[in-house]
């Protein structure tokens, strides 16, 4: 069947969490004061250094006496801050080792959240130097525990992110069994928050929990994950739950799996949100994809239901959900033998300006005129004006096994010799 793209892509996306990729570590190549671990949450370094203006006037650190002026701690560790930034030689990075020790020194034991954010800005840096620098993983790991040590009984949001940025850094350096206890320690601490992004740390450890795991292990960690978010309201944590439920429907037989997306229909079907369509339509097309060899009907009114969601969506061209209905409704409509006008008519008002429609309805006209007729002439016009083209995430199966239920011997040879041909144009 034309267009099973989406089963690979929830496959992609159950593993998101994957530990080489997993936690978007964003390192810069370049001198460790511009390294910045999450861009969406903490800039650990630069954004809670007092006197930032006046340093970043400077070009080197000349110009102490400024900082010298400002006689306290926070001008104390934005100066040796600033010292190490500055020290970008491969001969000098011991030295800047020097200044982020000095850092943590004068900070490991002070309780203010700007200069706890210095002390792990300064344990990654660390952190940073000794994997790609000196390729001492050990002394890193060092740097991430100390980190993490100090800041996980906090109960300030910052410092929470920034535990949990120290802990996602830190498995990338671990075996598997290594990393999962990690996750579980993750997933400890942030299951009971009421904090929504915290809340989304919880389920982005499982998720990476999930992936380590085998077999119906992986499907209980959506299930928790799907039990803790079932009854949310709130928007980021709803998609949480979709997230999982399309993970864990890869994972099951097709009968659950139907199960699953109904779930996700019932749940989301009256929301209004363009993304939460999507979802739907997400759904509602992997459901009719499961459908396609047991109820080809029932199939295509899952793509009718696709339909009527962009029935009035002045984008409906550039999604792929409604592209994909379109044509596999024509499709099949020619296998079980049924009217295919109304989707003729929408590809032909809708979809002709996309460069896959044409090819793929003059195929299915040529299949569908075969059935009474010798096409070898329509066949030929194809091939000449898309001698190139490729079919790509279409599935000929369907077709195939159309093909062979044909009573009529002269009637199957026929179109089993241009199937085959479509075939050869198949990626």
């Amino acid at each position: 069947m034309l267009k099973n793209f989406l089963f690979s892509v929830f496959a992609i996306a159950s593993l998101f969490s994957m530990k080489s990729t997993f936690f978007d570590n964003n390192l810069e190549e370049n001198s460790p004061k511009k390294i910045i671990y999450d861009t969406d949450s903490i800039k650990i370094i630069e954004d809670d250094i007092d006197f930032e203006d006046e340093i970043e006037n400077m070009d080197n650190c000349n110009n102490i006496s400024i900082l010298a002026k400002k006689d306290t701690l926070k001008g104390d560790i934005q100066l040796l801050f600033k010292q190490a930034s500055s020290l970008t030689d491969e001969e000098s990075y011991k030295e800047a080792l020097e200044k982020y020790n000095e850092i943590i020194k004068k900070l490991k034991d002070k309780t203010d959240v700007k200069l706890l954010k210095d002390f792990a800005g300064a344990n990654f840096l660390k952190a940073y130097i000794y994997i790609n620098y000196l390729q001492d993983n050990m002394k890193a790991l060092d740097a991430y525990n100390i980190a993490i040590d100090r800041l996980k009984d906090s109960n300030n949001i910052e410092l929470l992110k920034l535990y949990f940025n120290a802990q996602k850094n830190k498995i990338l350096l671990l075996d598997n069994d290594e990393a999962i206890y990690v996750y579980d320690e993750i997933i400890d601490k942030f299951k009971n928050s009421s904090n929504v992004e915290l809340l989304k740390m919880f389920a982005q450890a499982e998720n990476a929990k999930a992936y380590l795991l085998e077999g119906n292990s992986k499907v209980e960690i959506y299930d928790e994950i799907i039990d803790k978010f079932k009854n949310t309201q709130n928007r980021e944590l709803q998609k949480v739950l979709i997230d999982a439920e399309f993970s864990k429907a890869y994972l099951l037989p097709n009968q659950e799996a139907l199960e699953v997306y109904d779930d996700i229909i019932n749940r989301f079907e009256d929301n209004d949100d363009e993304e939460f369509k999507e979802h739907v339509a997400d759904a509602l097309f992997s459901k009719s994809y499961l459908l396609m060899g047991e109820d080809k009907e029932e199939a295509m009114e899952m793509l009718d239901k696709i339909i009527e969601i962009y029935k009035d969506s002045p984008d409906k061209t550039s999604s792929k959900n409604f592209e994909y209905s379109v044509i596999n409704n024509i499709e099949l409509a020619l296998i079980i033998n049924s009217d295919d006008a109304k989707y003729i008519d929408l590809a032909n008002e809708y979809l002709l300006e996309i460069p896959d429609t044409k090819p793929q309805l003059e195929m299915l006209e040529i299949l569908k005129n075969a059935q009474d007729t010798n096409q070898d002439e329509a066949l030929e016009k194809w091939k000449e004006k898309y001698g190139n083209y490729q079919f790509e995430n279409w599935s000929f199966e369907n077709l195939k096994n159309w093909n062979l239920q044909m009573e009529d011997i002269e009637e199957r040879e026929r179109i089993k010799s241009y199937i085959d041909e479509f075939i050869k144009h198949s990626k």
